[in-house]
């Protein structure tokens, strides 16, 4: 790793201050969270600097088929923004290169892509600040290359290279810090109320007749489709093979039933190369504040599976099936989840 600035214009005092305020960032375990520590370190230790992290996403435009590329907010502060609509991302994005700039006589700017393995960019990093002081301009410039670094280690820690969503391993951790702060919260203070597994119909029949290159592509758009149509707040996940699992901000079950069922319509109407169409089962779930993410998911995989033995392509609620009697209830054994009940 080669900083942007030398360490010997430095004094020891400012270098000790360095290496703490890279401890806080180096030591977060998701994108969410990293954001989160770099914007309170900036806060507290740097004067005037807005930082924004952009996440780049597809998505479509109304009813039209054509895709757009978004720039979306990490932290859901700033307004998602289309990246043709401003060149200076644009450049960043397009040129795979850092870009700096002065936007007034007291007020700089700069962008750092964050470039994967695969050369693609999954994020835009741009940081408007005042710093003239060329050792505080440089510490400012080093220490978000640095973080650049970090951003990039996570972001490929925890999505899937494939379909470029959130992997398992990210859904386990998420899981685990959902378990932690909501001990003690009542529902209305977390932050989803659903949880859903979402699993291709019949994707198996896809990879046998035209073979994994195109069962790959399937997977891909499907992915790109199920995003397209998420609210920015959801989280969604590739949780193995064909199964995906969506965590669905709060709203009643109503709400939570309709997004998952505009998932499914985009998903059939959608015309996939090769294959044609293609359904996808969803079941869900309530998301309750006093047990783990996994017991509810097993819930969902139940409903899931009742779909599947009853004509697939549909959105069901594990908590509705189990009200009509259709399933029985998901049982402890010995303080674990039997998925297989």
């Amino acid at each position: 790793m080669r900083l942007s600035f030398q360490p010997s214009k430095f004094s020891n005092m400012e270098i000790q201050k360095l290496f703490k305020l890279l401890k806080s960032i180096t030591r977060q375990t998701n994108i969410r969270d990293a954001t989160n520590a770099l914007s309170s370190l900036l806060s507290k230790n740097f004067s005037g600097v807005n930082l924004i992290v952009y996440e780049i996403q597809s998505t479509r435009i109304d009813n039209s088929k054509a895709q757009r590329l978004v720039c979306l907010d990490c932290l859901s502060k700033a307004k998602p923004i289309f990246l043709g609509d401003d060149k200076n991302l644009l450049q960043a994005y397009s040129e795979k290169m850092d870009l700096y700039f002065e936007q007034s006589k007291d007020s700089s700017k700069f962008i750092l892509p964050v470039i994967l393995y695969d050369k693609s960019v999954s994020h835009l990093i741009t940081v408007e600040h005042s710093y003239f002081d060329t050792s505080a301009k440089e510490l400012l410039e080093g220490l978000m290359q640095i973080f650049t670094d970090v951003f990039r280690s996570l972001h490929e820690k925890g999505y899937d290279p494939l379909t470029r969503i959130l992997n398992r391993q990210a859904f386990d951790q998420i899981s685990a810090d959902l378990v932690y702060s909501n001990k003690g919260l009542d529902r209305v203070d977390a932050q989803f109320s659903s949880i859903a597994i979402l699993d291709i119909d019949k994707f198996k029949a896809v990879n046998d007749k035209y073979g994994h290159a195109i069962g790959d592509e399937t997977l891909v758009l499907f992915a790109q489709t199920i995003r397209s149509v998420l609210r920015q707040e959801d989280l969604f996940f590739r949780y193995g093979g064909e199964e995906f699992v969506i965590l669905v901000k709060v709203v009643d079950l109503e709400q939570a039933y309709n997004v998952l069922e505009r998932c499914r319509i985009a998903v059939e109407a959608r015309k996939f190369p090769q294959v044609g169409n293609v359904t996808v089962s969803i079941g869900f779930a309530d998301l309750t504040s006093n047990s783990h993410p996994s017991r509810d998911l097993s819930k969902a995989d139940k409903a899931l599976y009742y779909i599947k033995k009853n004509g697939r392509n549909q959105v069901k609620s594990y908590e509705e099936l189990l009200k009509k009697e259709l399933l029985s209830a998901v049982k402890e054994i010995e303080g674990e989840i039997d998925f297989w009940d």
